[in-house]
């Protein structure tokens, strides 16, 4: 089953330059934003691992998660749509996964940018922007957001790629 998910290490190094280039910048993004979708209860204890048509796989600590999860979903599911609309992905189901959890704590995720770089580092780089434009003109268009909402996804997906370019150097 482990062979299923793909871990957001994955997304970003395999993905981010080939064909899906899109989708993992919209897939990274969304999973960057975890933590605000879930609350603090759940943040340490779970984790996305991937997006597959329009169900989100998300990786949990334990079977006692899992079942919270599970009770929870109706309210993720609308907790995450102002997060995923504006990017063009519509998730309508979440499959729950505590087998997994192992693996998905040994690797970093995208909102670990923070710690490895400050924002001057970051304002350093330069990234090219337009490779954006359509996922920005879906942040530009979404009703879900306020004018502040849309700054602060389109400045994170572009510290991401920062980030990225700063790594790859």
């Amino acid at each position: 089953m482990n062979e299923d998910f793909f871990l957001i290490s994955d997304i970003l190094n395999d993905s981010l330059f080939g064909s899906n280039k899109r989708n993992a910048i919209r897939y990274s993004t969304i999973f960057s934003f975890w933590a605000q979708i879930v609350g603090k209860k759940f943040a340490n204890s779970t984790k996305p691992s991937k997006i597959k048509g329009s169900k989100l796989y998300v990786s949990c600590e334990n079977p006692f998660v899992v079942q919270e999860m599970i009770m929870y979903k109706k309210i993720l599911l609308n907790k995450i749509r102002p997060y995923s609309s504006p990017l063009g992905v519509d998730i309508d189901d979440m499959v729950f996964d505590y087998k997994s959890w192992s693996d998905e704590q040994e690797i970093s995720t995208v909102d670990d940018f923070p710690k490895f770089y400050d924002d001057k580092e970051l304002d350093l780089q330069d990234v090219d922007c337009s490779e954006f434009e359509k996922v920005f003109l879906n942040i530009d268009n979404s009703p879900y957001l306020n004018d502040e909402q849309k700054d602060k996804f389109k400045n994170r997906i572009i510290k991401l790629q920062k980030a990225k370019k700063l790594r790859n150097s």
